[in-house]
């Protein structure tokens, strides 16, 4: 994910109390040329939808982390 939206601030709340993006997997996943898998994320605190890409091996290191997260 882009630096932008991964330290980026949600705008559901006003100026002086902005809340930093946390983003989670939506389920959604793609296989992509070049052994790159694209996985849709949103942000729990105000839905924003984003798209992004990783290689297999660090998706394989994801799906653990979000098994944990369960």
């Amino acid at each position: 994910m882009s630096d932008d939206l991964k330290d980026g601030f949600c705008e559901r709340e006003e100026k002086t109390n902005k809340v930093k993006h946390s983003w989670l997997p939506s389920g959604q996943t793609r296989a992509i040329m070049g052994d790159q898998i694209a996985i849709e994320c949103y942000c729990k605190h105000c839905n924003m939808r984003e798209w992004t890409q990783t290689s297999r091996f660090e998706f394989e290191m994801l799906q653990d982390y979000w098994k944990e997260l369960r």
